[in-house]
């Protein structure tokens, strides 16, 4: 009992508790990972994809998506499923994708003053907004099977150069609730809970990524310019509650979040500012980040570990090298998978995807094996 007074006191003042030193850990790639197969959906072509364990089967959340009848939308999601013993149910190299997204709208909606009704975020001067997921849903279980999916999402504007025009904007919270109910290809939907969760100005936490341990959200945020990570934490029950997030500032725990200048929140080597995952993994007793480089446009998956969510984290190493496509962006948005993985990526695996670009987007599944 007295720990945990003396936990809670730290939160509640800023604190830094001093615990037992964790080691830090490399992991080593065992053989030559596999392209074992790919994502695939005989509807749509689809950029850019995340997912998340749900109830036995696993959600994707995609980037923007063209149907086999020209509907562009600025995101969709799909299931995937398992086999018996618990693998990806990967047949004839393709992992089916299925589920129905109207056309009528995205998955993660297009709000009036985003240039909606525009399902793509397209606007009538040329520029647009993307409302893109970056990371994961965030899967938080209730009563009686019901999942709740959080997503955050920056309300970006970009012209037709793909130049960023609204600075540091303000970043929506969406959730998606799943019932046990539901037929099998009705898809969660997305609501939009707070346009302005995360005002301007301010750092998006949970845009860059989460990891949960012990009914905690970490959640991870780029500091303007992607000057550096930022880390908040919540109890996972209480996820849409602001009042109950901590910031870590660098010295300690605040109720009060840094500004989004603030350098010294930064959190060394926790991700390389490109797109990734976070995951914690029972297998290293450690906290995992795996994605793209700093320097994207690539298919190099790059790999850092730290003993908590707040570090010390180890500089990021290069794992694996897929192909390119033959477009002038051949591959990005590398992602790790640990819904796909053994026990969640608690065991010596995990599951890798990428977009790779020749005429049409094409996500590869790679399975790495650990030493």
């Amino acid at each position: 009992m007295p720990s945990m007074i003396l936990y809670y006191f730290g939160l509640f003042w800023g604190l830094s508790i001093q615990c037992p030193i964790k080691r830090t850990v490399r992991p080593t790639v065992s053989g030559t990972p596999q392209v074992v197969g790919i994502a695939f959906s005989p509807k749509w072509n689809r950029d850019s994809c995340t997912s998340t364990f749900v109830s036995g089967r696993e959600l994707w959340t995609c980037r923007d998506s063209q149907d086999s009848e020209g509907a562009f939308l600025s995101s969709t999601a799909s299931w995937t499923d398992f086999y018996a013993n618990g693998t990806p149910a990967i047949s004839n190299q393709n992992l089916l994708m299925y589920g129905e997204n109207p056309t009528s709208h995205a998955y993660f909606e297009v709000q009036a003053n985003e240039c909606g009704p525009s399902v793509s975020g397209d606007c009538s001067d040329g520029n647009r907004y993307i409302i893109w997921p970056n990371s994961r849903p965030l899967p938080v279980e209730r009563t009686n099977g019901i999942v709740s999916l959080y997503t955050w999402i920056g309300n970006v504007l970009v012209d037709s150069d793909w130049t960023p025009l609204n600075g540091n904007p303000s970043c929506s919270l969406y959730r998606a609730d799943y019932s046990p109910g539901f037929p099998e290809n009705e898809l969660p939907p997305a609501v939009l809970l707070d346009e302005e969760f995360w005002p301007v100005n301010s750092i998006q936490y949970g845009n860059y990524g989460f990891v949960i341990n012990n009914n905690t959200a970490y959640l991870y945020g780029l500091l303007s310019n992607k000057s550096g990570v930022a880390l908040a934490m919540v109890p996972i029950d209480l996820i849409e509650d602001k009042s109950a997030y901590q910031y870590y500032t660098g010295s300690g725990w605040s109720s009060i979040a840094p500004d989004i200048n603030d350098t010294s929140a930064a959190i060394a080597n926790a991700g390389t500012m490109g797109q990734g995952t976070y995951y914690y993994s029972d297998y290293f007793s450690s906290y995992i980040w795996i994605g793209s480089p700093y320097i994207g446009g690539n298919a190099n998956f790059q790999l850092t570990t730290a003993p908590a969510p707040e570090g010390p984290w180890i500089e990021p190493y290069t794992i694996y090298s897929g192909k390119q496509g033959s477009a002038n962006l051949g591959a990005y948005s590398e992602q790790a998978h640990p819904g796909l993985s053994k026990d969640f990526g608690n065991g010596n695996d995990i599951y890798l995807t990428y977009t790779m670009v020749d005429s049409e987007y094409i996500t590869p599944i790679i399975h790495v094996i650990w030493e």
